[in-house]
């Protein structure tokens, strides 16, 4: 029994260690397990505790904290705010640009006020020219105010966006922290003061300016609007007039007439004369820049007439020494001649102005010119100026003032007729052998043709379309008479100026006139025919039409193949190509040359010559140069123009550029010079003219070779002027007596070469025997003399030798 309670005894014990050992295990474990969550919890946590504390600390560097800003973070950011404020006040200043384009859109306003008056009410029918004026100012009216638009839209875009900027420049983080800190606002209480005052007068500036912009902007707008239904209303009344012009206004003239529809003749007068009138005021006051132009021509004209007060004087003495000049007008009339040719340029600053005006400007012209005619035309040719003049004064005041009655056409009629009949007389009693003949007869007929269909309109009863063409006429007649006038005194003042600056050189010779003359006449011609078709068309109401096409025609782009190019950069090119050839041949005139032969042999001549030739080169260089730049030529395209000429030189041009090459070498070397005596190519003269191609040599016997210049340079040229312009002179003779004495034979021979005129002294005759006898011997003498008088002295020498042996009692053979 004891056994069993002590076995249950350790059965008990036992189970009780067993459970324990276990339950001591599982423990174990646990505290293992939740000692490393421990561990990990904690440094968890210790790594959040530190990115937590880096994050706060980038808060409030970015957030700004004022524990963690410096006194020099808050004076930067000041500084920041006020440099931006700044910077908005300078972009939202208006400048006094804007002022004056204030000023413009107001005056632009008014100009449109002043159109619309102009045009409300009148014939559009009589009116063409007038309509097209308007039109015309309209039109640049327009452009203008596009580019004071978008001049403004951009400035406004420029101070709405400051405003727009100067709403976000306080978010500097900085300077809220600043600004919202009492203590750092008390610190820098100044400072805040001031950019807070800067920034309240930069919004006030900026809500003001653009206020007024915007007040500006509905100016344009309206003044965009009142000019687009201005030049709808133009087009349409000039589509109408143009219609009706060709159209018949009144019963033909065999017709019973229509009644007076018009009303009172002396209202429907005064109305016109009140409408030209305001016409005239109106343009003068557009136009005063091209008055500033002409004003300008004009003094310049007569400040150089002052400063050849002296040399006109000297023209006007009997037997003065500048006849060659051929002057007519500028000795006798300097003063009237420069105010024709200022108001024959008129044309190219008034074309589109009134009628009234452009005739008081002609009668002018008119008045001008005809006292130099009455006092240099002979009678008839006076009588018939005088009556062209009183036709025109007839015919224009018919045109502008008289209503189409039946008196009134009939009176027109005459007009017109007279017109043709004194136009026709005037050019067949004109001498045929007078300057401008031609010129003179066309314009003639031109008139009489314009006269014809006037008549023609005048009897269909278009009684505006006769006055157009017999006004047209009248001015196309009288004009071609007074341009001579202007192409002559234009050709004058060239001469003249050319023989100032001669003087001034020294070069008193004188020179061909008839070579410069015919250099520029053709130039100055042309611009004579294109005055007078501005002043054609201009009165024929076509001037708006043919200047429109003509400037499409010339503008507008072509393209041929890869290349685009404008008729006008052509004309361009080629006129300048034109002006450079003219002007480096008429520049040898300054530099001594008259283009007489005599005139090379002169040292001038030779020493300005190397001088002459390189202006003349660069005056070529620069106007190709030009040409081309005015040409528009691309680079690329030029290089492909360049690539095909390499290939044109390559393949037959090599003798056309060598001997360009070998002129600019002869230019530059110096080893030829004008008026040297030369031998070269079997040719032996006087070299006449060093070109850029080939130059000129003039024998003794009168003729002028051309030797290319590539062949000059590679031939061996024989120079008797090179450095000096002596020649050794030889004659060869014989002597026969029956005592010949060598003293005496010396003798003579020395005293008689002495005395020879044209004879250097310097260097003495070298005297050689080249047989010898007793009663015989032939002598050679040596000396020398000029290469011009060489021949000559040659003879001389031989004649006086003879005579002087013949004194002695010795035969000279």
């Amino acid at each position: 029994m004891k056994r069993l309670i002590f076995f249950c005894t350790l059965l008990i014990i036992g189970f009780g260690v067993s459970a324990q050992s276990k339950h001591k295990h599982t423990s174990s474990a646990d505290n293992q397990h939740l000692t490393k969550e421990i561990t990990e919890s904690a440094e968890t946590r210790t790594y959040t505790e530190s990115g937590v504390e880096k994050l706060g600390e980038m808060h409030k560097y970015l957030h700004g904290d004022a524990d963690t800003l410096s006194s020099s973070d808050y004076m930067m950011s000041i500084n920041r705010v006020n440099d931006k404020l700044n910077s908005i006040r300078d972009s939202a200043t208006l400048g006094f640009e804007v002022v004056g384009m204030g000023r413009r859109i107001d005056e632009i306003a008014n100009d449109i006020s002043i159109i619309r008056n102009n045009v409300r009410g009148r014939s559009s029918l009589i009116n063409v020219k007038n309509l097209y004026l308007y039109q015309s100012f309209a039109s640049n009216l327009n452009e203008e105010n596009d580019r004071v638009e978008a001049r403004v839209a951009k400035i406004f875009h420029r101070v709405n966006d400051a405003n727009l900027y100067l709403k976000t420049i306080l978010s500097d983080s900085v300077f809220h922290v600043l600004y919202d800190d009492s203590r750092l606002r008390n610190t820098y209480d100044l400072k805040l003061v001031r950019i807070d005052r800067k920034w309240e007068r930069a919004d006030s500036t900026t809500r003001a300016n653009i206020d007024t912009l915007n007040a500006m902007k509905v100016k344009i707008a309206d003044n965009s609007v009142n000019l687009s239904n201005m030049l709808n209303l133009m087009d349409i009344r000039l589509d109408r007039a143009n219609k009706q012009l060709f159209g018949p206004e009144v019963n033909c003239l065999w017709q019973k007439a229509q009644k007076d529809t018009i009303g009172n003749s002396s209202k429907s007068v005064i109305s016109m004369l009140g409408s030209e009138k305001k016409a005239i005021i109106y343009y003068f006051s557009q136009t005063s820049g091209r008055r500033a132009i002409v004003l300008f021509l004009g003094i310049l004209l007569f400040i150089w007439l002052f400063l050849k007060r002296k040399l006109i004087k000297t023209l006007r003495e009997p037997g003065n020494q500048f006849g060659f000049l051929n002057l007519k007008y500028l000795n006798s009339y300097p003063v009237l001649s420069l105010l024709v040719v200022l108001m024959c340029l008129m044309p190219f600053f008034d074309a589109y102005a009134p009628t009234s005006y452009i005739a008081i400007e002609f009668l002018l012209l008119l008045a001008v010119t005809s006292v130099i005619f009455f006092k240099k035309g002979n009678l008839i040719f006076r009588f018939n100026w005088l009556i062209l003049t009183g036709l025109l004064i007839a015919d224009t005041v018919t045109y502008l003032l008289i209503e189409p009655t039946f008196v009134s056409r009939v009176w027109l009629l005459a007009i017109q007729v007279c017109i043709i009949v004194f136009s026709y007389l005037f050019y067949k009693k004109l001498p045929k052998d007078i300057p401008y003949y031609k010129w003179i007869k066309r314009a003639a007929k031109t008139g009489i043709m314009l006269s014809g269909l006037g008549v023609i309109c005048n009897f269909s009863g278009r009684f505006s379309l006769s006055g157009i063409f017999g006004l047209a006429s009248i001015f196309a007649v009288t004009q071609a008479v007074v341009l001579p006038v202007f192409i002559e005194t234009l050709i004058e003042i060239i001469l003249l100026q050319l023989q100032s600056s001669r003087m001034k050189k020294g070069f008193n010779k004188p020179f061909d006139s008839s070579i410069i003359v015919e250099k520029i006449k053709k130039p100055l011609t042309i611009i004579a025919v294109m005055l007078w078709l501005i002043m054609l068309t201009s009165n024929l109401n076509i001037y708006h039409s043919f200047a429109s096409s003509t400037v499409e025609l010339l503008t507008t782009t072509r393209t041929i193949g890869n290349i685009s190019f404008r008729l006008v950069s052509v004309l361009w090119f080629f006129l300048i190509i034109w002006t450079a050839h003219i002007l480096q041949r008429l520049i040898s005139f300054l530099f001594g040359e008259t283009g007489v032969d005599a005139e090379d042999t002169t040292p001038v001549s030779k020493k300005q010559h190397s001088r002459l030739l390189i202006t003349r080169l660069l005056v070529l260089v620069g106007g190709y140069l030009l040409a081309i730049a005015a040409s528009g030529l691309p680079v690329d395209k030029l290089t492909i123009v360049l690539g095909a000429l390499g290939i044109g030189i390559g393949m037959g041009l090599q003798n056309v550029v060598n001997n360009f090459v070998s002129g600019i070498i002869l230019i530059f070397d110096g080893s030829l010079q004008i008026g040297d005596e030369i031998e070269v190519s079997g040719q032996a003269g006087k070299v006449k003219e060093i070109g850029l191609r080939a130059s000129t040599l003039s024998t003794a016997d009168g003729a002028d070779v051309i030797i290319p210049n590539g062949n000059i340079l590679s031939q061996n040229i024989v120079n008797w002027t090179f450095s000096n312009d002596q020649k050794r002179v030889m004659v060869w003779f014989s002597l026969k007596g029956k005592e010949l004495d060598a003293n005496i034979v010396n003798e003579t021979i020395n005293d008689t070469i002495r005395n020879i005129p044209n004879v250097i002294l310097q260097k003495k005759p070298v005297i050689i025997y080249t047989r010898v006898t007793p009663e015989t011997c032939s002598i050679t003498v040596r000396f020398w003399s000029t290469i011009t008088n060489a021949d000559s002295v040659k003879s001389e020498a031989m004649l006086q030798l003879s005579s002087a042996f013949a004194a002695r009692k010795i035969e000279f053979e």
